[in-house]
């Protein structure tokens, strides 16, 4: 891989973080966690269940926003386009956390988990499969490279090649 392609891997992992820790400071600064009344423990835990409940599906509509940002990708921009697909399914896992946490409504836990499912499934699909124009067929390298000889020269050209078409499927 060259030195470029694995920094554009590193800067769209970061990109990634980034936009979980906004969304997660997002969530912290405009939807903070319910006081505990001191004298009622019960009360208190049960707004804690429901604010857990209201975030995660906040957290799902952000994560399937930025996952939507993300399919708009010119080719210019494909490492920004990336790490905002990497943010978006970072901020999805942090939603089926979020409401894992809420102890109130099993079918909107499992609502919340097969939405986060649908979407992932749904952006996976546009971003891998409908956008490759064939998923089987990987670029070949020259057959005649300089330098390589011998079955570890040709076992390190067909990796180099394998390494380089991931490097291409990853810019696109």
């Amino acid at each position: 891989m060259k030195a470029v392609s694995l920094l554009q891997v590193i800067y769209s992992f970061f990109l990634g973080l980034v936009v979980l820790g906004l969304v997660a400071i997002g969530i912290n600064t405009f939807h903070p966690q319910p006081r505990w009344p001191e004298s009622d423990y019960e009360a208190g835990r049960l707004a804690q269940e429901a604010w857990s409940l209201n975030t995660s599906i906040i957290l799902l509509v952000c994560a399937t926003v930025i996952l939507a940002v993300s399919l708009w990708r010119p080719a210019r921009m494909a490492v920004i386009s990336n790490g905002l697909l990497l943010g978006g399914i970072f901020t999805m896992i942090y939603a089926v956390g979020q409401s894992l946490g809420s102890g109130q409504g099993q079918i909107a836990r499992f609502f919340v988990a097969l939405a986060a499912l649908l979407v992932t499934v749904g952006v996976g699909y546009l971003t891998f499969i409908r956008r490759t124009p064939s998923a089987e067929s990987l670029p070949g390298g020259d057959e005649g490279e300089a330098g390589a000889s011998g079955e570890l020269g040709e076992r390190v050209a067909a990796l180099e090649r394998r390494l380089e078409a991931l490097g291409r499927a990853l810019a696109e």
